[in-house]
């Protein structure tokens, strides 16, 4: 190889160093051992999302408890030698049995810096709310009805090209059901049906439009 062609090549390489962004990394803890993780592998395929965001999915154990996935995440969170940006825990209030210290689960993520994504009763209410709005109480059993009656499922897996293309309606919904609580003086864990799962999303799509954004400051750093 001549000079001139080591030259150009190190210029090259130096040229795709300086230009590639740096996605930004989640990490999730979850309780669900298919459906959760089903349904952000869905996400993490759309093209966008793969150019801008990296997402780990952490299965602690099936069926942790809020509290045991929260104390997970802030014990990550503290050790230095993690290289993530953003921690979240995603899990159900469930009923008529609700998790137990789900109050304290909650107090223990916010005083470490951890976002929650909670589903109540269930993180079926998500799915639903991709189909259509729903504003009445419902058990975990009968949310686990209504959405295997309106995708066709067996309730263990779903379709993930089919909710990635409804997200929008499932946003909007939950949105609409959160303002309904905040109206009603309803507080949470009595805020049944309602889910935060939108938040997690939006989250995500934010970081998306902001790395696709043209950088006049050719300012290449992770989000925090």
């Amino acid at each position: 190889m001549s000079a001139k062609d080591r030259g150009r090549r190190g210029k090259n390489l130096k040229r795709s160093t300086e230009t590639r962004r740096i996605r930004t990394t989640f990490r999730v803890y979850a309780e669900g051992v298919s459906t959760e993780p089903e349904y952000i592998d869905a996400l993490k395929r759309l093209p966008e999302f793969a150019n801008a965001v990296s997402v780990e999915v952490s299965i602690e154990e099936a069926g942790a408890t809020p509290m045991h996935l929260v104390e997970s995440a802030c014990a990550d969170k503290r050790r230095a030698n993690l290289d993530i940006d953003f921690y979240w825990c995603m899990f159900d209030v469930e009923y008529p049995q609700p998790h137990p210290y789900l109050d304290r689960a909650r107090q223990m993520a916010n005083d470490n810096g951890v976002h929650l994504a909670i589903s109540n009763p269930c993180f079926e209410i998500w799915l639903i709310l991709h189909h259509r709005q729903h504003g009445g109480h419902l058990t975990t059993d009968e949310a686990i009805q209504l959405r295997r009656r309106l995708d066709g499922s067996d309730g263990k897996h779903l379709d993930g090209s089919l909710y990635t293309r409804l997200t929008d309606n499932a946003i909007s919904r939950a949105q609409a059901l959160r303002k309904r609580h905040q109206l009603d003086g309803t507080e949470f864990p009595g805020d049944n049906p309602s889910s935060s799962v939108d938040k997690f999303v939006t989250h995500i799509r934010e970081l998306i439009k902001s790395t696709s954004e043209p950088d006049t400051n050719n300012d290449r750093r992770p989000l925090t």
